[in-house]
């Protein structure tokens, strides 16, 4: 990554608040929501400009802002009936935990104020946007067919980096968004596109497929652009293999069997099985690690710290299931986060704060603990409360859903994209655990079903009048 913007860049990021501006001139809000927010992710470059005392400008912020501002000129009534509820209170808790870190230790009150609004923009303005415009099940349906849409549009600009390698991010904006020896994968390419891994690519392909196809097999949607949807389905399906993600296949097939489970036993032990692995994997890790902390620090920096004392027998597993290429990129894994985890339980309730210092340094002051777990870096960065508010904030939807929602309408069309999407924030979480890669979609679609789970109970009785129906487009949009 350039460390000077292309005008390309620049045009690109600050140009998008304007033409997501023009969108809601020209469209109905949620249409031209969708839009700024889908079209924002998928498509501007990976890069980020620094500013003083605000967030940094980056794709994540710049669709944000663009929406937020489209809705305050066109649809600021949206806004005014928003009302603050008992189930915003863990993305509130997420948003201002920064603050109390800063203060503990020692950053001041504007450091805190300013990692606050930072937090908010990044998770709590996408939640906020979620919770206004997808309140019901047939607006999120429009939000799953958005995605769908999305997971279309990227399969030809997939399928030809997969042929050609990972280059359409250095035509349009001048450079490359990522190592490319991170994209050879099983002899061929793992695509990138415009997103910033490939490991992003294949969790928004595999979304796009489990919104397909529960959306098909409940006959909420059946033609996509006069296509039968179980076309689209078998096409998303087969470039989702072909992006050669091995977790993000792991949760595709998660889904897919959480869905039909649920749909043929009518019991939600998968899904609960699902969602319980973050929380006791992360127990289970930081005990263990604080139990160690003395031990892992004396490694620091040495070569061979992954077994001493923590990780050897996952490494061995590892080793006999998946082979040497993929163990080799585990044994950092494992290694680097006990290093990170002990360094964060120094400092265990509010963490360390911001500007690297939840980071491990070496005897020569070097990066010696590479960050991949978005877990981890919560737990370095906020601590133990700041953990605890981001994996209730991420895993309240889909249990709500569940606990609201009876298991007998999980398969009726009026149900299908919330019910697809709570199962997708379920093994996003576990992708947490894995990689750090926010995703401002599963952001909006947490707060739409956040507010939508409390009165599911009151809107069950009306969805048995949903009809499935045929989309040709995009669909109309209130």
């Amino acid at each position: 990554m350039p460390s000077h913007a292309t005008t390309t860049v620049l045009i690109a990021l600050v140009g998008w608040i304007p033409l997501t501006i023009i969108f809601f001139a020209l469209f109905s809000s949620r249409r031209a929501m969708l839009l700024g927010m889908i079209g924002g992710w998928l498509f501007l470059p990976v890069y980020v400009i620094k500013l003083k005392a605000v967030p940094e400008y980056s794709k994540l912020t710049a669709a944000s802002y663009g929406v937020l501002l489209g809705t305050m000129i066109f649809d600021w009534e949206r806004i005014l009936h928003f009302k603050f509820r008992w189930f915003d209170i863990p993305m509130l808790c997420w948003c201002v935990t920064p603050f109390i870190t800063s203060i503990e230790n020692g950053l001041g009150w504007y450091d805190g104020v300013s990692a606050v609004i930072q937090n908010s923009v990044l998770w709590g303005l996408p939640y906020f946007l979620g919770r206004i415009y997808f309140p019901d099940w047939e607006s999120f349906k429009e939000l799953g067919i958005g995605i769908i849409i999305g997971g279309i549009i990227y399969i030809p600009l997939c399928l030809i980096e997969i042929r050609l390698s990972p280059q359409l991010h250095k035509m349009v904006y001048g450079f490359s968004q990522g190592a490319f020896n991170e994209t050879k994968r099983m002899g061929g390419y793992r695509p990138m596109v415009f997103l910033q891994h490939g490991l992003a690519v294949g969790m928004w392909m595999n979304s796009a497929t489990l919104c397909a196809l529960w959306m098909w097999q409940t006959k909420a949607v059946k033609t996509l652009f006069t296509v039968p949807m179980i076309v689209w389905v078998g096409i998303l399906f087969v470039t989702t293999v072909l992006c050669k993600s091995t977790a993000g296949m792991a949760f595709l097939a998660a889904g897919i069997g959480i869905l039909y489970s649920i749909k043929f036993t009518r019991l939600p032990i998968l899904l609960l099985g699902v969602i319980a692995v973050a929380p006791v994997y992360m127990t289970v890790r930081a005990y263990s690690i604080d139990e160690h902390k003395d031990e892992i620090a004396a490694t620091v920096g040495g070569e061979h710290a992954v077994g001493e004392p923590l990780g050897e027998e996952a490494v061995a597993l590892c080793l006999k299931l998946f082979g040497e290429e993929r163990t080799q990129s585990f044994e950092v894994r494992v290694r680097s986060e006990n290093q990170l985890a002990a360094h964060a339980l120094e400092q265990p309730w509010f963490g360390w704060g911001r500007w690297n210092r939840n980071r491990v340094r070496d005897k020569m002051g070097k990066d010696a603990a590479p960050t991949d777990g978005l877990w981890v870096i919560a737990l370095g960065v906020s601590g133990i409360v700041g953990l605890a508010a981001f994996t209730i904030t991420i895993l309240m939807a889909p249990l709500l859903i569940w606990y609201r929602c009876p298991l007998k309408y999980w398969d009726h069309p009026g149900t299908a994209a919330a019910v697809a999407m709570a199962v997708l924030l379920s093994l996003y979480m576990l992708d947490n655990i894995l990689n750090a890669m926010p995703d401002p979609i599963f952001t909006v679609a947490l707060g739409g079903l956040t507010g939508i789970a409390p009165s599911i109970r009151a809107q069950v009785k009306n969805i048995r009048t949903v009809q499935p129906r045929p989309v040709q487009a995009m669909p109309a949009m209130a």
